[in-house]
């Protein structure tokens, strides 16, 4: 179970949305049993990331966004599109097993990233209510899904899974300044404009190595077992190139719908 897992804590920058994507879903194809990992991390360039299977083809306008500096890249997991810029963006490989499955994972995670949002005075809750959309659903952050991250009505974190082989990829954004309204501008649907929560919004002043500091101590204390900092492995880092060559830069994996 949790307790027993050797935990790898990766600190990274910013970087580009097909590298984002690569190393995520590189540490997933190179799980190790009995361990886990946490990637902490930030977005080089304002980036639109689309669900694995959501349509978007032709519902952006690609010149405007070119016009504005924003970049897209399709996600190794489903759900629905979110605009990256400023968050912390977090990636955490388990085996599928070692938290309860796919589902108990996605609400023992949550609970660790509330539990850490809540120790720099967030009033965070983990809804037990929502819907589950379907990937033309529209924006990540326009309705929660049960087990997500609230502050009062609106949601602060949006998170995704996808199983591969034996370990399972969360990952998702933490909301510390602006909103998705340019997904609105994107695709010309000016009426349901999305706002999500942020943490500057009900902390004032709050600076990146806060948020990262208390997301780690938060899913320490509740996912358990053995935590220490460090670095991609030499194999991470080679399933990383060969994916984001051949998946995650390519336009035929962008717009694939």
């Amino acid at each position: 179970m949790s307790s027993s897992l050797k935990w790898r804590v990766i600190r990274d920058g910013p970087r580009t949305g097909p590298d984002n994507m690569a190393l995520d879903h590189a540490l997933a194809v190179c799980f190790r049993e009995s361990r886990g990992v946490l990637r902490l991390y930030s977005w080089m360039e304002a980036t639109v990331s689309l669900g694995r299977n959501e349509p978007a083809r032709s519902l952006y306008d690609r010149s405007s966004a070119v016009e504005q500096e924003i970049e897209f890249v399709r996600r190794p997991t489903g759900g629905r599109a979110v605009l990256h810029s400023n968050e912390v963006t977090y990636a955490i490989v388990v085996p599928i097993r070692a938290l309860g499955g796919p589902r108990a994972s996605y609400i023992e995670i949550n609970r660790g990233l509330a539990e850490g949002l809540s120790s720099i005075g967030a009033a965070v809750t983990v809804t037990d209510h929502g819907e589950v959309l379907s990937p033309d659903a529209g924006a990540c952050f326009g309705v929660p899904a049960p087990g997500e991250i609230m502050v009062g009505e609106k949601k602060l974190v949006g998170s995704a899974q996808l199983r591969v082989g034996g370990a399972l990829l969360q990952h998702g954004s933490i909301i510390i300044d602006g909103d998705q309204s340019v997904l609105n501008r994107l695709t010309g649907n000016l009426h349901d404009v999305v706002h999500p929560a942020t943490l500057r919004s009900v902390l004032g002043v709050v600076h990146q190595d806060e948020v990262v500091f208390g997301i780690i101590e938060g899913l320490q204390h509740v996912l358990g077992g053995f935590w220490e900092e460090g670095q991609y492995l030499s194999e991470e880092r080679e399933e990383a190139d060969r994916l984001e060559r051949h998946r995650y830069s390519q336009e035929e994996w962008t717009w694939r719908r």
